[in-house]
């Protein structure tokens, strides 16, 4: 059994994590909101800084992701170790087939019933924690989500904007460019002094025009590069935020079932307890999550296949590398392999 006090660590760990992953959020969408406004000067924008901000804020969004999936999992195995023990009580070989020499030396006598509920009430403890952050971490990191979407939406608006002025300057452009064209071939002789000169005049003045357009559109390109870089860079922000929402989603799904295997087994396990010898005083948490399962009519039903389809969500989103390949895909893939 995974020991009571093992979880306070990673809680601690989890929560500073979560913390620090919604201020780097914070921070870089209103980094973001700025580059938004019609009076943002874009020659002040220091990419270096931006994409270091915005990869430190995945960085930690990604810790807390994994710190979080860790303490799912380590709470689904100390439940499954639980129920393990609860079925031993009743017949002593279970979960033994395949166990080593040690392994059934370590286990020649099964828990009693008042240390595996002392044992689950450690794992329910932790998992009221990890609710309450799942709960704190999901409408904050979509309200980032949101607004990155939000100020995302007006640089791109801004960016189409050059889209447009470009094109309308490089119009200009090219009209100019048939005007000089023109120009280079009605050139009148040398006959006439007066009217070449008169032309001449005219040509440089389109020569002049034609080099105001080409500054034009230089700057236009370069505004509309600097959009689209910070595009490309917040993008990546807007993209963990979101797989931040989905995980967490699938996390908390998973939790909210776990717990309801875990109190419904605590059920179980009180009627086999001594009466007499219980006397260890639940936390506040533990209190409350058996209060809301008792109120709730429909907890535990049907609670074999709800488990089944909340850690096969979990696994497809979260861990989709550990699916089993299919059968076709193994099989092309062996078909692949070299000979020899």
């Amino acid at each position: 059994m995974v020991k009571p006090h093992s979880f306070d660590g990673m809680l601690d760990k989890a929560r500073t994590t979560l913390d620090d992953a919604i201020n780097g959020a914070s921070s870089a969408v209103a980094t973001l909101a700025v580059h938004d406004k019609s009076e943002a000067r874009i020659s002040t924008i220091n990419f270096p800084v931006e994409e270091t901000l915005v990869r430190e804020a995945v960085e930690l969004l990604d810790r807390w992701k994994s710190l979080a999936l860790s303490l799912v999992k380590e709470q689904d195995r100390a439940t499954g170790e639980a129920d393990l023990q609860h079925r031993r009580l009743f017949d002593e070989k279970v979960g033994l087939e395949n166990a080593g020499l040690l392994g059934r030396r370590l286990a020649r006598s099964p828990m009693k019933p008042e240390a595996i509920i002392a044992e689950l009430e450690a794992v329910l403890d932790a998992s009221a924690e990890l609710d309450l952050l799942f709960k704190q971490a999901r409408p904050v990191f979509s309200r980032c989500f949101r607004d990155c979407e939000l100020h995302l939406e007006g640089v791109i608006e801004r960016r189409r904007k050059l889209d447009f002025e470009i094109e309308q300057v490089q119009r200009r452009a090219d009209a100019q460019t048939e005007k000089l064209m023109y120009q280079r071939r009605n050139r009148p002789s040398s006959r006439h002094a007066d009217l070449q000169s008169e032309v001449e005049a005219d040509y440089r003045e389109l020569l002049a025009e034609q080099d105001t357009i080409r500054r034009q559109e230089k700057e236009l390109q370069s505004a509309r590069m600097v959009r689209q870089r910070l595009i490309d860079i917040y993008e990546r922000l807007a993209a963990a935020l979101n797989g931040q929402i989905a995980a967490v989603s699938a996390m908390a799904a998973k939790l909210a079932v776990d717990i309801e295997q875990r109190i419904a087994l605590l059920k179980a396990l009180e009627t086999e307890a001594d009466p007499a010898s219980a006397t260890v005083v639940r936390t506040a948490a533990v209190e409350s999550l058996i209060r809301a399962f008792e109120t709730n009519v429909l907890a535990g039903q049907d609670l074999a296949a709800r488990k089944a389809h909340v850690d096969a969500v979990f696994t497809r989103r979260l861990e989709p590398h550990l699916l089993p390949v299919p059968a076709g895909l193994d099989k092309a893939a062996d078909e692949a392999q070299p000979e020899g």
